[in-house]
């Protein structure tokens, strides 16, 4: 079904002038949108075709048949222009008359862009003027085309120079259509490949076949690049740039041959153009209000008051209730190339500690397998780049859980880097048992982009596209997926002759949504990159479950491979070291058969046979693989309950892989179990005495081999697979293996875990890290020099401060008493602790902070109830955020503003309007833009200015409407509440304000901006709309 935009949503007009002309444009197009339907008064008589280009919403009109020349030109354009208030800029493109010359090797197939050059800015209207005494003058002058487009012509120029020119790919797309096809124009001792020329287009109202006539002009003209009948029509009107195929020589010998294919060079080279120019996010550009100009110095001057001239258009149209055309000149200026040091910012910002653990932890495919999937048919096809319009370059391979697809990945990926040198390789491979980004789709985009940058160092412009501000070009950029998305697209899209080939594993391993958007974008992408002939290729693996359709795309489903049950053949072989004899090759038959294609099984009852056969247990072997259970989950029962040896820790050790807040360092857990079953064993870190190999083994013996370190510069322990963590969760596997936990596992655990937090900070680390009464300050060279010791010494340390009240909130979540130990919890060594470890001076308490505004600020819903004190969320406190109240919503922490929000309602005199309030959030609540996180508490300021300034809407339209605070009160700078509510996009606080004072809707800050220019600046549509309903 195609998709149906608004018509503000369409950014490019693209004009031509002949039937030739519209088809070979809506070949250009990558996606064709649906029409939108007129109202009855439209008296509007273009027919628009409609789709996307490059990432740009285009808009095609063509003129009525018969009609041609620029009068005709300019209807269809103004027509155009009143219909879509949301374009940008403009293309004429179509076909015309070359001018061969000396300086000129203009030849049939060739394409003429408009350029300003000497007197002319592109364009002449060579017939347009009055005759004199003295012959005919020509009078008047045409624009030149908008700046942005003579900067996309540059940056054209300069890829055909470096020989990145994608006209080639698009004119290939063309030959595919019989009517384009460069064989049907026959011959021409002039013909060549296409040449793109740049100069002064002859625009008139009448055709040009004289040769003689032709350059007698040209002459006159100081040298022009061909004649055409539209373009001097448009180009005061409708700022464009025009684009002509050359079609014949303006002579005697005019004819129609060369018209289709002409038509299509010119249209190829406006694709080629369009897609160096950044698409603007449609958000920003639609217009606000409902009145209608075009913007030009003359009606500024009439329009607006001669004081405001030096202030932005479209800021100066919002606050005068004005909607204005803005000049793309003006538009452009707002973006700004990113120096190397920004860009290098953003690069960092893209990379994550553990971005590919998961890829490096897989164990490469034993020698003697995988090879197989080489030779597979599917394989093949998906890999030959002839048949991407049958698949789209889509792979999927598909197993049960533990059939080895991550190590057949593995195995896929690096022959892939070995033997594509010609290609680039990216890989993303899920982790559900990591951290959070590793497990979901913004860590595969943020992956990817970043791999496609580095190995594409001239991509790196898409950033660029970026409407940022300067202090966010950091490493600590936060990422969401939008924007992650978009930059992807934008970079696939100047893939040029490059090709990309990409391997995504364990997609189950993701949330089921994510997935399913993710796939609908690779989908788009793989259509956009069939359309224009880029090579982008996706292989994907999960397991069957979930089912996730894919339109185009070829599968392969490891269950019944004979490469596959070779593999399991070929490891048994060379991996079982049971010697030779006849039983031991009856061992090997039966293993094999019971195994059912399952690898991780395979892999684990050979370690658990090898070590029987080296205790001499030879003679037992068939019986010990008979008692050993076939199913998966049940051999991992089978494992974790053989013996009672180290019960405790092995519970331990499962309890904290299962709920850590984030995956621990093998340090950090050795640490962590002894903290709780040898508590006198937790002494200073003695690396010398416990290395690495100690501790390994000490994991090892403590989960039964079920735990494993990733291999990355940062190890974090894990399952080996993540069939453990199902059979453990999903199948309810613990309640089988230890019945008294009953149903509470989880919230028994998390209490546990809490413990053994508590055990830690309990220690005295004072006084081996020699901490001062004072710490140094956060950014201190003492202060990381601190911080470091602290972590060598006592590695689960900061996991312990950080996260023993995390623990203590999921547990209380889950029915586990906490009343006590809220009453006992040691706050002021907590703080200096905590403090010890901050990098931001900013983010540390002082040593009077209340239990409330730290539960608020670290979102502990759970303990908030139990503490019961939520009616003193807006006391106001020596801390950053002030109070509770501000504390939560600065930090986002939802539950816990959600708890205060009510604590402060019924303190309310006004209940009817705070269920309207509370109604009013619940349906914006998505529109709810993040409270400013970098806000920091002035009681110089007030109450209410601070909670117009922290920006939260929901919090700042509850404390208006109280009628406790003063709604006038302004800054230092005359800023007033409004005026932050304006700025942060606080739709209903705005709304709130003006219901008790509208007069201030009128007020202005010291630089004589008002709330609605501010609005306007921040592009906050909503607020916008009610300054201007209610001002």
């Amino acid at each position: 079904m195609l998709r149906q935009l608004r018509r503000e949503e369409y950014t490019v007009g693209w004009v031509c002038a002949l039937p030739v002309e519209l088809a070979a444009a809506k070949a250009m197009l990558d996606e064709k949108h649906e029409d939108i339907s007129r109202d009855v008064s439209d008296n509007d008589e273009n027919v628009y075709c409609m789709g996307s280009v490059a990432g740009h919403n285009v808009v095609i009109a063509c003129l009525p048949a018969g009609h041609i020349g620029n009068n005709p030109a300019a209807a269809v354009a103004t027509q155009m222009q009143a219909a879509f208030k949301g374009i940008r800029f403009g293309l004429m493109v179509g076909i015309g008359g070359g001018v061969p010359s000396a300086d000129a090797d203009i030849r049939l197939g060739d394409v003429v862009v408009s350029q300003p050059q000497q007197r002319f800015g592109g364009v002449v209207q060579y017939n347009f003027g009055k005759t004199t005494p003295s012959g005919f003058e020509r009078t008047g002058s045409l624009n030149s085309p908008p700046q942005i487009l003579l900067s996309a012509v540059s940056t054209v120029r300069a890829n055909v120079m470096l020989g990145d020119s994608t006209l080639s790919y698009h004119l290939s797309r063309l030959e595919r259509i019989p009517t384009f096809q460069r064989s049907r124009t026959g011959p021409d001792i002039l013909e060549a490949e296409a040449v793109v020329h740049y100069g002064t287009i002859a625009s008139g109202n009448q055709v040009i076949k004289d040769a003689t006539e032709r350059d007698r002009v040209s002459a006159e003209l100081g040298g022009v690049l061909c004649f055409e009948m539209e373009a001097a029509g448009l180009m005061n009107s409708f700022p464009c740039l025009v684009i002509r195929g050359i079609c014949d020589y303006a002579d005697s010998h005019k004819n129609k041959k060369w018209q289709a294919h002409a038509a299509g060079t010119a249209a190829a080279y406006a694709k080629e153009l369009l897609s160096v120019i950044p698409a603007v996010d449609q958000s920003v550009q639609r217009s606000y209000c409902h009145k209608w100009c075009i913007q030009t110095d003359v009606m500024v001057e009439r329009c607006l008051p001669s004081s405001s001239l030096n202030r932005a258009p479209h800021k100066l149209a919002m606050e005068f209730n004005l909607t204005v055309l803005v000049p793309i000149h003006h538009q452009e200026q707002t973006r700004t190339s990113l120096n190397d040091e920004q860009r290098q910012g953003l690069l960092e910002s893209l990379r994550f500690k553990q971005i590919d653990a998961r890829q490096m932890t897989i164990k490469t495919a034993h020698a003697k397998t995988c090879r197989w999937l080489l030779k597979n048919v599917q394989y093949l096809k998906w890999l030959d780049t002839t048949k991407l319009d049958e698949h789209h370059g889509f792979l999927w391979i598909k197993g049960n859980a533990g059939t080895g697809k991550s190590t057949l990945m593995k195995f896929a990926l690096v022959n892939a880097r070995k033997t594509m040198k010609d290609r680039i390789v990216l890989s993303f491979f899920f982790n559900a048992r990591g951290e959070d980004i590793e497990k979901s789709t913004i860590g595969t985009y943020r992956s990817l982009l970043l791999q496609l940058l580095e190995r594409l160092p001239a991509l790196q412009s898409v950033l660029d596209s970026l409407d940022l501000l300067a202090s966010t070009f950091s490493t600590d950029h936060q990422w969401s997926v939008e924007p992650l998305k978009t930059l992807l697209e934008q970079a696939i899209r100047a893939l040029g002759e490059s090709s990309v080939v990409c391997f995504i594993d364990a997609l189950d391993e993701c949330e089921e949504k994510q997935v399913r958007e993710m796939i609908q974008f690779f989908e788009h992408i793989g259509e956009l990159a069939v359309s224009n002939g880029i090579r982008f290729q996706v292989c994907f693996s999960s397991r069957h479950y979930p089912h996730i359709t894919i339109r185009n795309g070829l599968e392969l489903i490891l269950e019944g491979q004979e490469g596959h049950t070779q593999d399991i053949t070929n490891y048994v072989e060379t991996e079982l070291k049971i010697g030779k004899s006849k039983t031991a090759q009856q061992v090997r038959v039966e293993l094999q058969e019971k195994a059912s294609g399952i690898f991780m099984w395979v892999v684990l009852v050979v370690g658990i046979l090898n070590k029987e056969s080296d205790r001499g247990q030879v003679h037992t072997l068939r019986r010990k693989l008979q008692e050993i259970p076939g199913d998966l989950h049940e051999l991992f029962r089978d494992i974790l309950t053989r013996d009672s040896h180290n019960r405790d820790g092995l519970v331990l050790c499962i309890q904290w892989v299962l709920f850590a807040k984030q995956p621990l360092s093998p340090e950090q857990l050795y640490h962590a179990i002894l903290s709780s079953i040898d508590p006198e064993a937790v002494t200073e870190w003695d690396p010398e005495e416990i290395t690495k190999d100690v501790t390994k083994l000490f994991i090892l013996d403590s989960s039964k081999g079920l735990v494993e370190a990733t291999v990355s510069k940062e190890p974090r322990v894990q399952f080996i697979h993540e069939s453990v963590r199902d059979f453990l969760l999903k199948e309810n596997g613990l309640s089988k293996i230890w019945p008294e936990f009953g149903s509470n596992f989880q919230g028994q655990s998390h209490e546990r875990l809490k413990q053994c937090c508590m055990k830690q900070i309990s220690i005295d680390v004072a006084t081996p890290l020699e901490i001062p009464d004072s710490l140094p300050k956060a950014s201190s060279q003492q202060a990381a020099d601190l911080r470091k010791l602290a972590v060598q010494k006592f590695p689960f340390l900061e996991y312990a401060v950080q996260n023993a009240l995390y623990h203590a909130n999921m547990a209380a979540g889950h029915d586990i008493a906490q009343a006590h130990f809220l009453e006992s919890f040691p706050y002021p060594r907590w703080v200096t602790l905590n403090n010890l470890f901050q990098k931001h001076e900013v983010r540390k308490h002082t040593k009077h902070v209340s239990c409330l505004y730290l539960l608020a600020e670290l979102n502990m819903a759970n303990l908030i109830r139990v503490l019961r004190s939520a009616s003193r969320c807006m006391d106001v406190e020596n801390e950053r955020y002030g109070c509770p109240l501000f504390a939560a919503a600065a930090t986002s922490s939802e539950e816990a503003l959600e708890l205060c929000v009510k604590s402060v309602e019924v303190q309310q005199a006004d209940r009817s309007h705070d269920a309207a309030v509370e109604e009013h959030r619940s349906q914006h609540k998505s529109a709810q833009r993040t409270a400013r996180r970098d806000f920091v508490y002035s009681k110089a300021k007030g109450f209410l200015l601070c909670a117009a300034e922290l920006g939260h809407d929901g919090v700042l339209a509850l404390l208006v409407r109280s009628g406790r605070f003063e709604i006038d009160s302004k800054d230092s700078k005359d800023r007033t509440v409004l005026w932050w509510a304006s700025k942060n996009g606080c739709e209903m606080a705005a709304s709130s304000l003006l219901d008790a004072g509208s007069a201030m809707v009128n007020s202005k800050d010291k630089d004589n901006n008002t709330p609605l220019y501010v609005a306007a600046e921040q592009g906050n549509k909503a607020v916008v709309e009610v300054l201007l309903e209610r001002g």
